[in-house]
């Protein structure tokens, strides 16, 4: 189903399914929020959005009746968290798959630990998922949102399920500055020059987009949310808490469980400074955990927990081909 969306009847809402971070600033949950209302957007936010249970945003119920709402609510149509963190997985069993496999004509967005929702709606539900920009670091930038990240969200949004062909983009700036948000967040950003894409492993490959959170995604290995990686080409991201040792540490992990044994390729986002992971670290890696293996490998894309970010629909088909650095998604 193609999806179209009438900007002045449909509504965007918002959760928290993970870290109680809308709870301490509230002056970024409202920028996020005019910025939407800004492109005619209607927003409706979730009971808990700004609850608080020790290190979560609420209790796993709340969170989890949250997301149910927002799926049995016909006026939204997309739903965007605020943003991830480190318990998402709380209400993977609280969730009422049915009720949403029936409204599964929606939009779930999230990246970071908000992967193990996309994974969990899109196996167990059928829902349109997208690795994509959250409401409190991406569409409350100030003074608004990276240009970038919005023109990859409309184009994924606005043609998602209609099988048109999305040239990969790359940005010419980027930034990982961080802000104390509600108190220093008031100026844009440092942004530097961005290095072009990185060829870890040269080849072709063409298969189907899993994106995902490395970390997070290690979390679902075991459970019934983990897909079927036949065919696939994994589009990896983590945060500055990895290094070049825990990426290596991850990677063999998902290759010691055999289910990555027949993946035709791997993108990584782009890492933060603070981890240290250079692109010699990742070829090092890729021969040493993939020695057995002859699929192609690119680096530095645009997503990550860096800014901006691209917006990466799970489950399309995708293509890359390094000789000529283009990456194609099929929406």
């Amino acid at each position: 189903m193609i999806m179209k969306f009438i900007k002045d009847k449909d509504y965007i809402g918002i959760v928290s399914p993970s870290s109680p971070v809308a709870h301490f600033c509230p002056q970024r949950l409202s920028r996020g929020i005019k910025f939407l209302e800004s492109k005619g957007y209607n927003v409706l936010l979730g009971s808990h959005v700004q609850d608080i249970d020790k290190f979560t945003a609420g209790t796993a119920q709340n969170r989890a009746d949250d997301i149910n709402r927002m799926f049995a609510d016909s006026r939204v149509k997309i739903i965007i968290a605020t943003i991830g963190g480190f318990n998402a997985n709380d209400v993977l069993d609280l969730l009422d798959y049915d009720l949403i496999r029936q409204h599964n004509d929606k939009l779930f967005i999230g990246y970071s630990d908000i992967t193990i929702l996309n994974y969990a709606l899109h196996m167990k539900s059928g829902v349109s998922t997208i690795m994509g920009p959250m409401i409190l670091p991406q569409f409350a930038e100030y003074p608004v949102m990276q240009d970038f990240s919005w023109q990859s969200f409309l184009k994924v949004i606005e043609n998602i399920n209609s099988g048109s062909l999305y040239d990969v983009p790359h940005s010419l700036k980027w930034t990982e500055e961080m802000l104390l948000w509600d108190k220093e967040d008031g100026r844009p950003r440092e942004l530097r020059d961005n290095d072009p894409w990185q060829i870890i492993r040269e080849g072709s490959a063409a298969g189907i987009l899993f994106p995902a959170n490395l970390n997070t995604f290690c979390r679902l290995i075991g459970t019934e949310y983990f897909p079927n990686l036949d065919g696939a080409i994994l589009f990896l991201e983590d945060d500055d808490e990895e290094s070049s040792a825990t990426l290596q540490r991850m990677l063999r992990h998902l290759k010691q469980t055999g289910k990555i044994d027949n993946i035709s390729g791997i993108v990584f986002g782009r890492f933060q400074s603070k981890s240290e992971i250079s692109y010699d670290d990742l070829k090092f890696i890729i021969n040493n955990v993939f020695s057995n293996h002859n699929f192609p490998v690119i680096a530095n894309l645009d997503f990550g927990h860096s800014d901006p970010v691209l917006s990466l629909p799970l489950g399309k088909k995708v293509s890359f081909d390094t000789k000529n650095k283009k990456i194609e998604i099929i929406l």
